[in-house]
């Protein structure tokens, strides 16, 4: 009977300590993706930024040239921008 209780009490003590160490990983994790998540909105914001200061100015300085009358992309408006034309 004692052997009964004392395997019991380990065993107890072995589930305990493992929810124990369960709740402070997922409170790691949940940190962890706390900061993962404004590090992606930042990288979010400066590739908008980045996509922003995107003009013909900068396209043509890197040796891209406007081609008119083409069939395989379609410009609705030349100063129409990128969400504009593909947010439909």
């Amino acid at each position: 009977m004692m052997a009964t209780i004392l395997v019991l009490a380990v065993v107890y003590c072995v589930i305990l300590l493992s929810l124990v160490f369960s709740v402070i990983e997922r409170k790691q994790n949940l940190l962890a993706v706390k900061d993962l998540s404004s590090q992606v909105s930042a990288l979010e914001t400066r590739y908008a930024n980045e996509v922003t200061n995107i003009n013909d100015a900068v396209l043509s300085a890197h040796s891209f040239s406007r081609i008119e009358n083409t069939t395989f992309a379609v410009r609705k408006d030349p100063i129409a921008s990128f969400s504009l034309l593909y947010t439909h």
